[in-house]
């Protein structure tokens, strides 16, 4: 899936020199989407067993060369949000599956199904997204745009109006936890960047910049944190605005006859 991309410049991540700061601080933001793929000879999705991939896709801003990340999320869901702390079993692995620097490539790897009749990708969401450090840790916010409110289509896949996930990246110095990939699957990271992980934690949070995911196949833990639009202003500070004008055929060069389209215009699944 697409080319691995070392990234060199983070034109968006102006607070390095606060990394010892309490006060929130953006690293990143840009256009996030949600996609799905049904199991294979599956001819009508009624829920989340009967599908195959789930994608989340991210479009960050500000950077000398416009660039995807493709998500594939473990678990076919984002996680709960839950009032209590996360245990174990709720940090939902996920890996980089595609690092796309063109939108065309990221569009047919979605949309094609030359591989499996049928294996279009369904998209499920479109919206704005924000990676805020907070703390010790950063959370990746999102407010969903397209469909206005979550249908049964998001219900099942996870997707919230407005959310937020503790996001960090699992490292490659240390032993491969129980149940995650092996060493081999992860990224050959170059050594200027490889020296961003400690020799201690077996989890490494995106404090000071974003690029630890700029590679494909990188390892990645999200833990559900907030949820609402209000308690993510709150806690951490931003308010993600809406673009009333959004639309994913636009974005994404795609048009609406060619892919199925219920999940993002009815909340559908299909």
């Amino acid at each position: 899936m697409g080319q691995q991309e070392q990234s060199n410049n983070n034109n968006n991540n102006n607070n390095n020199n606060n990394n010892n700061s309490n006060e929130p601080a953006i690293l990143e933001q840009g256009d996030i989407y949600f996609f799905y793929r049904p199991k294979k000879d599956v001819k009508e999705v009624k829920g989340i067993e009967d599908v195959r991939r789930f994608f989340m896709v991210t479009g960050p801003e500000s950077r000398q060369q416009q660039f995807y990340r493709l998500f594939v999320i473990g678990k076919k869901s984002l996680p709960e949000i839950r009032k209590s702390d996360a245990r174990a079993s709720e940090r939902y692995w996920a890996r980089v599956g595609g690092i796309f620097q063109d939108q065309k490539e990221l569009t047919k790897e979605l949309f094609s199904d030359e591989f499996r009749k049928g294996d279009v990708a369904r998209p499920a969401g479109l919206g704005k997204y924000v990676i805020v450090r907070h703390q010790n840790h950063a959370e990746l916010a999102y407010i969903l745009e397209t469909p206005g409110e979550p249908g049964e289509a998001q219900k099942e896949l996870g997707i919230e109006k407005e959310a937020s996930y503790i996001i960090s990246v699992i490292n490659p110095k240390k032993p491969t936890p129980p149940g995650y990939p092996s060493a081999e699957e992860y990224p050959k990271y170059p050594d200027e960047v490889l020296k961003e992980f400690s020799e201690n934690e077996n989890f490494v949070s995106l404090t000071r910049d974003t690029r630890l995911i700029d590679y494909q196949n990188a390892q990645v833990i999200l833990v559900g944190a907030r949820e609402g639009k209000d308690a993510i202003k709150r806690d951490l500070g931003i308010d993600i605005e809406e673009e009333e004008s959004s639309n994913i055929f636009d974005k994404l060069k795609v048009r609406k006859e060619e892919i199925p389209i219920k999940p993002l215009t009815e909340g559908k699944l299909e």
